[in-house]
């Protein structure tokens, strides 16, 4: 990254782009680790190479040990709609940080898709060129999965979204934490409330069965 803190990163991606002999030329060049995984329909689950995926952990270690930073997309594929919101988010880059005791540092992307479209038939078509990139300052320590997807949906959802961040306060409330935990607390309140309301559709059901047993003996 760029800076006086600057750090050499190195990318993981998708084994199939080696296939184009420009990008394929670059991330090799680049030390970039690649995982190999079959060339699944965007939306559709991501099913990796087991040996593949066994080589890719090893080389992201031993990236980290000499010092790299590691790109990951969290989404595991381009997104094709970032004006909805991202994709599925995987907690696999959360599970490499933990076991590595390494932060981690968002970065946002808008108007990729409009370079480099992960639909086929659009493909490389470039139908416009504004693109900003956004790089959050600070690496967080997430103390689980769910922290970790629910921040990366809030910031970096909205920076694709909008190609600018959210409200200064509220994003500040994402970054240093204090967000989830009203999340969180928003979150408890409405599981009570499905609950309670759970149980008064249960009870309601049971005196609508009472109610019909009643008539039936009365008639």
């Amino acid at each position: 990254m760029r800076g006086e803190k600057r750090r050499p990163i190195k990318l993981l991606y998708w084994k199939g782009i080696e296939s184009n002999p420009v990008t394929g030329l670059m991330c090799r060049m680049c030390g970039f680790i690649p995982v190999d995984m079959a060339n699944n329909r965007h939306g559709d689950a991501n099913k990796y190479d087991p040996k593949s995926f066994k080589q890719m952990l090893k080389s992201t270690k031993a990236a980290i040990k000499e010092g790299f930073d590691i790109g990951i997309m969290p989404e595991g594929q381009p997104n094709p709609t970032p004006e909805n919101g991202m994709q599925p988010i995987f907690s696999g880059a959360f599970t490499l940080a933990k076991i590595s005791h390494r932060p981690i540092k968002m970065i946002a992307l808008y108007g990729l898709h409009r370079m480099w479209h992960p639909d086929e038939n659009i493909g490389m078509d470039c139908t416009a060129r504004n693109m900003a990139v956004r790089v959050y300052p600070n690496g967080r320590i997430f103390k689980d999965a769910d922290e970790f997807r629910a921040t990366l949906n809030a910031v970096v959802g909205h920076f694709g979204a909008n190609g600018k961040d959210m409200p200064k306060e509220e994003l500040q409330m994402w970054l240093d934490g204090s967000m989830w935990k009203t999340e969180q607390v928003r979150r408890a309140a409405s599981t009570i409330a499905l609950a309670e309301n759970a149980d008064k559709e249960e009870e309601r059901k049971e005196e609508s069965t009472e109610f019909s047993a009643r008539m039936q003996y009365i008639k």
